[in-house]
C-alpha cells in the first residue's frame, strides 16, 4: 500500500509540476501561439494568431512573416488574407494591401470585413470616395450591425452634399455604437 502511495505522490507532483510550466508558457498570447506553434508546427491557425498578435503589438514585419506562413500552409483562408491585407497596410504598400483584399473578397465574397478594410483604405489612404462609397455599401449589406461602416457612409453623404442620408446614417452609427 505504501508503494502505490508513494506511486500516487510521484504522479500528482509530475503533473503539478508539468502544470506549473505550462502555465508559465501561457501567461501570455504570445506564449500560447509559439507553444501552438511548437507542438503543431503545421497548423495555420497558430501562425495567424501570432501574426495578428505581432501586428498589434507593432512589430508589423514579424506579423507579416507569419500570416505569410499561415497561407503557405493553407492557401484558401480568406480571414487570413483579410489580415495580410492589414500587414501590408501597415507595410505601407497599398498596392499589395488592395490586392490581398480582394484576394480575400474573390475567396469570399461574404465576408464584410473585406469590404471595410477596403473601404477605409480606399477612403483615406487612396483618396476615392467614390471607390470607397461602393465597398462600404457592400460591406453594410452584408452586416448592418457594423456601426463603423455607417460612420464613413455618413462622411461621404456629407461630403457628397447629402445631409438626410448623413443624418441617417449617422443616428445609426450613434445608436450601434452604444
Amino acid at each position: 500500500m505504501a508503494m502505490r502511495s508513494l506511486g500516487a505522490i510521484t504522479l500528482l507532483v509530475l503533473f503539478l509540476a508539468v502544470t506549473v510550466f505550462r502555465n508559465a508558457l501561457w501567461l501570455d498570447e504570445e506564449g500560447i501561439w509559439l507553444d501552438a506553434i511548437g507542438n503543431a508546427p503545421r497548423k495555420a491557425r497558430a501562425y495567424n494568431e501570432l501574426g495578428l498578435h505581432y501586428l498589434a503589438a507593432g512589430q508589423h514585419q514579424k506579423g507579416f512573416r507569419l500570416l505569410a506562413r499561415s497561407l503557405e500552409l493553407d492557401p484558401y483562408q480568406p480571414a487570413v488574407y483579410v489580415n495580410l491585407g492589414l500587414a501590408y497596410e501597415r507595410l505601407n504598400d497599398v498596392d499589395r494591401a488592395v490586392k490581398t483584399y480582394e484576394r480575400a473578397i474573390w475567396l469570399n465574397p461574404g465576408d464584410p470585413t473585406a469590404y471595410y478594410n477596403l473601404g477605409v483604405l480606399t477612403y483615406s489612404t487612396l483618396k476615392d470616395p467614390d471607390r470607397a462609397f461602393g465597398y462600404f455599401l457592400k460591406a453594410r449589406d452584408l452586416n448592418p450591425l457594423e456601426p463603423d461602416v455607417h460612420e464613413h457612409l455618413a462622411r461621404i453623404y456629407l461630403e457628397r452634399g447629402d445631409r438626410d442620408r448623413a443624418a441617417e446614417e449617422t443616428a445609426l452609427f450613434r445608436r450601434l455604437k452604444h
